[in-house]
């Protein structure tokens, strides 16, 4: 692997978090922190609670989920690689079935 500065991470964070597909998310997770509307915001209202614990909360309910989702990967890669020998076979023969286009699905082309 190789080694990443501080900085470096920093801008691809930054350029990520500025990325079209990201952006438009920014005034919904504002909301969320903070428990009212970017209108509320934009009004002058306060949120009712702190903003430290919604943001604490938010990032650890994503760890918790991404976490839970790397753990079930590692898990299915496990067992796949435990059991090679019984599903090689199985795998093969799935293959040369669809290859012979005995299914009814036909291969694609590219």
């Amino acid at each position: 692997m190789t080694d990443v500065s501080l900085a470096g991470a920093f801008l691809a964070g930054l350029i990520s978090f500025l990325s079209p597909c990201v952006l438009p998310l920014v005034p919904g997770y504002i909301s969320m922190l903070s428990g009212i509307s970017v209108e509320q915001l934009r009004q002058g209202e306060q949120p009712k609670s702190s903003l430290f614990s919604s943001a604490l909360s938010f990032v650890l309910g994503f760890s918790v989920v991404f976490i839970g989702f790397g753990a079930s990967a590692s898990a299915v890669g496990g067992f796949l690689r435990q059991h090679r020998a019984l599903l090689a076979p199985v795998s093969g023969a799935l293959e040369s079935s669809r290859s012979h286009e005995s299914l009814p699905v036909k291969p694609s082309t590219y």
